[in-house]
């Protein structure tokens, strides 16, 4: 049975050892005596000198890569779906390229396409629809309270509840943009809260705070009025934001 052949055989040489290679063979020594000393074949060893002595250099040549699985064609298709509707998905992105098309490049490969670009998967900036009536009830909070002092805040407790996904999916819509274009009207999503006539006695206008039996908990206590659709001015929101942010939460 022949003796298995030497790992070390079948991995590329290191510039470290193709200095050697040549230094051993300036030396005088044989290439089956490089070989037996290096661990390495004869044959690698004769070609490592042989490429010394035509073309100068000892370096591997960079291989041309993988082909690319698009076109110039298909790669603009993908940048037009993307930018023309950013909240299209990448399984949409798929089914609106050509139907001659076989094989459909990846999801993979589009993310890739529009990363090229500058295009990246972010959260779009929600903000909530705001009438005159919502905006004069915001600035009717913050003027009487813009005096207080941190003693008079921290009497006020703030409570407010987190969404958690049991689920692979999160079911979040998301945009394809550019660095820098958070704040694009084209990038932003409308969010709507509980319809409400106006302030609520309670920390937001969430269903469950304005429900009769919560109200009548809520008898004989201090409630602060809150306006309808403000929850960017809840401390708390923000931080939700800062935690769902941390590297470690995102892991969990």
């Amino acid at each position: 049975m022949p003796l298995r052949r030497n790992r070390r055989q079948y991995e590329q040489l290191t510039d470290f050892d193709r200095g050697r290679i040549i230094g051993l063979k300036e030396a005088g020594w044989s290439n089956r005596r490089i070989g037996r000393h290096l661990g390495r074949s004869d044959m690698v060893v004769a070609r490592c000198w042989q490429q010394w002595i035509t073309e100068g250099r000892v370096y591997r040549r960079g291989g041309s890569g993988r082909p690319r699985n698009t076109n110039d064609r298909e790669d603009r298709a993908i940048r037009r779906v993307a930018t023309s509707a950013p909240t299209t998905s990448l399984a949409s992105i798929q089914r609106h390229l050509p139907p001659s098309r076989h094989p459909v490049p990846s999801r993979e490969t589009i993310r890739r396409r529009l990363t090229e670009v500058g295009l990246r998967s972010r959260r779009p900036l929600r903000r909530l629809p705001l009438t005159p009536h919502h905006r004069q009830c915001r600035l009717d909070f913050c003027r009487p309270r813009a005096t207080w002092s941190v003693t008079d805040w921290r009497r006020v407790i703030f409570s407010d509840e987190s969404r958690f996904s049991l689920s692979a999916d999160d079911h979040r819509t998301r945009v394809w943009r550019r660095t820098g274009q958070r704040s694009d009207p084209a990038f932003i999503v409308e969010r709507h809260t509980a319809i409400s006539q106006g302030a609520i006695y309670q920390q937001d206008n969430a269903r469950p705070h304005t429900a009769r039996l919560s109200q009548q908990c809520l008898q004989g206590y201090d409630v602060l009025p809150w306006p309808a659709r403000s929850p960017d001015l809840s401390p708390i929101e923000h931080v939700w934001e800062g935690n769902c942010s941390r590297p470690e939460i995102q892991e969990n």
